[in-house]
């Protein structure tokens, strides 16, 4: 009797103790670690339930559930949740009036569910999650605007929500406000990829008219995605295109790029109209001025083993002036793609690749590698006797194809270039690197109709340095920050490089490439590498980096001719100062800065290139931001126009006027018309989880020529990336928009 009274002591006790902690419920078979609290918990030992009301609070792993009620069955492992439910996970939120969750599972069914996973917010009237990261939506939208009543949506019957990875739905129809302005018949939206599916800017230039740009983007799975491109331009047509990237672990990265129009400006009757826009394309044969202008880019890359890659190129245009019309930017980064494909694969110490390269434009003068072999052996020593030795080689056809015919010149070419080196240093702190080598080519035709011809090219030099440096102690204030002191790095270098004349004379070889372009050159280069370290309390920069350089010609046999400032030729012989090269990086503070280089020849005393940039940035409330630059360069032209010149000034300026408006500038002034070639002008305008943005393009074609363009774009905050307008709208548009 005693003892049976001392265990229902217990049970009590442990009932007792167990009330004034949060309850952990768990069925018989195993322990599942879900941790319940609440005002009032009653647990029905009949068939495993507890019920909790009052400030409920359900823990499960990284998940945290609150509501005004609850139900939980321990040997189902299911909850019911009523009002005010609200289930966290990670960066997810999930609120909704009823909800049923099985924890072994973790699916769920929810009564007027509402979603808030940043940057996706989204409403339904009933939905459902199938795992811990896949939601099904029924009857209602999503949007990145997190407001009650929300600028825009994207409504569908039913939308299926991957937080943090996708968006997938069929039949949406997009809102501004009640109002539906688009209909997607299927839309998927990465969340990692910051572009928004549906863009389009409207516009007016000189050159195209009123014109409205299109893009609708979509993403059938993880590997295979593009855009669909349809573009209106009231003075030339209606453009239509795609570009599809396909991305695979096993066969490589794929684009393809097509786009289309048939362009109204070059239509027959409209040629005199053509001709006065751009008089240049008056010379240009009538069959290369078809109205049907398009373009066809595919590229690939493949590496199907970790030493084997594969590099595949095609670029067909339907003229040579198609890119500049409609993709000017594109145009600017790569005014002649080329078409090719390399095969690579590397050894430990070397590497073989096999190029194939065809001219796939006729308006274009290249030289085509059908095929060509290279073989490079990387630089590394020989056994024990401290020598080290590199090599390429070379073997293929090779073709010169002109422009605009079939004409050209073509050879068999074996090439290669050997270089031994004993790279050795002298008490401590003097480093040489005397080298030899020779560069030596067959060609089976010359210029001069010869056949089978070997040329050799001897060469020879060294590298002389050592490195120095010195501590001053500082104490002062730049630009609001403070240096402590100043370490100075000078690497001084001499560099001396000798080429024997070729066996064969340049003026007999076809000039293919750099390759056959060899003569006698010596020259001893002078270099100070400088680098100034400061250093503070918080830590250690490079604040400036010089390194000036000076080229002496010696002992040069041939003479080198130029014109002098009155016109007349000159001939320089023997041994001079033939360049002198500048490289100037100071970093005063975090977002203040100067990058400058300049190129000046000693021989004809020209200052031949100088660019200089000061940046001013606010890099804590990114209330401006301003760059100055200046660029100058100088060639050489006849003897008429010796110095043929471009010295440009640039601005690119941005300001935050209010909290809600900022604007955009960038300009460019040529000194020698006295004209601004280009500027942009706009105003971003902040509408809570959109940018628009209205600005003007003035761009000066040629003289007496300006092109003016208005756009208007709207960007989403949560999607900035743009495929359209900044790719082809403006022409230069910068980093900065």
């Amino acid at each position: 009797m005693k003892e049976i009274f001392n265990k229902i002591i217990f049970t009590i006790a442990i009932f007792a103790f167990l009330s004034c902690f949060p309850f952990l419920a768990f069925p018989q078979e195993k322990v599942l670690p879900v941790e319940i609290n609440g005002d009032e918990i009653n647990y029905v030992q009949a068939d495993g339930t507890v019920l909790v009301k009052g400030h409920v609070k359900l823990k499960y792993k990284e998940m945290v559930i609150t509501c005004d009620e609850a139900s939980y069955n321990a040997n189902t492992n299911i909850a019911n949740l009523k009002s005010n439910v609200k289930i966290v996970r990670k960066d997810t939120t999930i609120y909704g009036e009823t909800v049923v969750y099985d924890f072994n599972s973790q699916n769920a069914k929810m009564v007027n569910m509402r979603i808030v996973s940043p940057p996706v917010y989204g409403k339904a009237t009933s939905a459902g999650s199938e795992g811990s990261n896949k939601y099904v939506l029924t009857g209602g939208y999503i949007t990145t605007c997190d407001l009650e009543k929300p600028h825009y949506k994207l409504m569908a019957k039913q939308i299926i929500a991957y937080p943090k990875v996708k968006i997938v739905a069929k039949n949406v129809v997009m809102k501004v406000g009640e109002i539906p302005v688009f209909y997607f018949p299927y839309l998927a939206v990465p969340l990692k990829d910051k572009s928004f599916p549906f863009m389009i800017v409207p516009g007016s230039s000189n050159d195209w008219g009123s014109y409205v740009l299109g893009r609708w983007r979509y993403h059938l799975n993880d590997q295979q995605r593009g855009r669909i491109i349809l573009d209106w331009y009231e003075k030339r047509g209606v453009g239509y295109g795609i570009s599809h990237h396909v991305e695979s672990k096993k066969y490589g990265e794929a684009l393809v790029n097509y786009y289309n129009i048939e362009d109204d400006l070059y239509k027959l009757g409209n040629r005199e109209e053509l001709f006065d826009r751009y008089p240049e394309r008056k010379s240009i044969d009538p069959k290369y001025l078809q109205d049907d202008r398009y373009k066809a880019q595919f590229s690939h890359s493949w590496q199907p083993t970790e030493n084997l890659s594969l590099l595949s190129e095609f670029n067909k245009f339907s003229d040579e002036f198609f890119m500049k019309d409609f993709f000017t930017r594109e145009y600017e980064i790569e005014p002649h793609p080329l078409s090719y494909n390399l095969t690579t694969y590397s050894f430990p110490n070397s590497s073989l690749s096999l190029l194939t390269q065809a001219r796939a434009n006729h308006f274009f003068s290249e030289v085509e590698y059908l095929p060509q072999l290279e073989y490079d052996f990387y630089q590394q020593t020989l056994g024990q006797t401290g020598l080290y030795f590199q090599s390429k080689t070379t073997a293929g056809s090779l073709a010169q194809k002109t422009a605009n015919s079939g004409l050209g010149e073509s050879s068999g070419r074996v090439y290669t270039n050997n270089v031994l080196s004993r790279p050795q240093n002298f008490f401590g702190w003097l480093y040489i690197n005397p080298y030899i080598g020779n560069y030596s080519s067959f060609y089976s035709k010359t210029l001069v109709d010869e056949e089978n011809i070997w040329r050799t090219t001897p060469t020879a030099g060294a590298d002389v340095s050592t490195k120095l440096y010195k501590i001053f102690n500082t104490n002062f204030n730049f630009f609001g920050t403070p240096v402590k002191n100043m370490r100075h790095i000078v690497t001084p270098t001499i560099t001396y490089a000798y080429t024997r004349p070729p066996t064969v004379a340049n003026s007999k070889i076809i000039q293919f490439d750099a390759i056959d372009n060899l003569a006698r050159n010596e020259t001893v280069t002078v270099t100070l590498y400088n680098k100034l370290q400061a250093r503070n309390n918080e830590k250690v920069w490079d604040f400036l980096y010089f390194s000036p350089s000076f080229e002496f010609q010696i002992n040069r046999k041939e003479g080198v001719s130029f014109f002098d400032e009155t016109g007349n030729t000159v001939e320089r012989r023997g041994t001079y100062l033939n360049r002198i090269k500048s490289d100037l990086e100071i970093y005063f503070a975090d977002g203040v800065s100067f990058n400058g280089n300049t190129d000046f020849d000693a021989l004809t005393n020209v200052l031949k290139e100088a660019n200089a940039d000061l940046t001013f940035r606010d890099v804590k409330k990114d209330k401006y931001s301003v760059s100055v630059g200046h660029r100058y360069a100088v060639e050489y032209g006849s003897a008429s126009d010796p110095r043929m010149y471009s010295s440009q000034s640039t601005l690119d300026f941005e300001y935050q006027l209010t909290q809600k408006l900022r604007f955009k500038n960038y300009l460019r002034y040529e000194y020698k018309t006295g004209a601004f070639e280009e500027q942009q002008y706009a105003l971003r305008q902040d509408l809570h989880c959109w940018w628009m943005d209205v600005g003007v393009d003035v761009d000066r074609q040629r003289e007496g020529v300006t092109d003016l363009t208005f756009w208007v774009a709207f960007t989403l905050k949560d999607f900035p990336d743009l495929h359209i307008g900044f790719d082809q709208t403006y022409s230069g548009a910068k980093k900065t928009y």
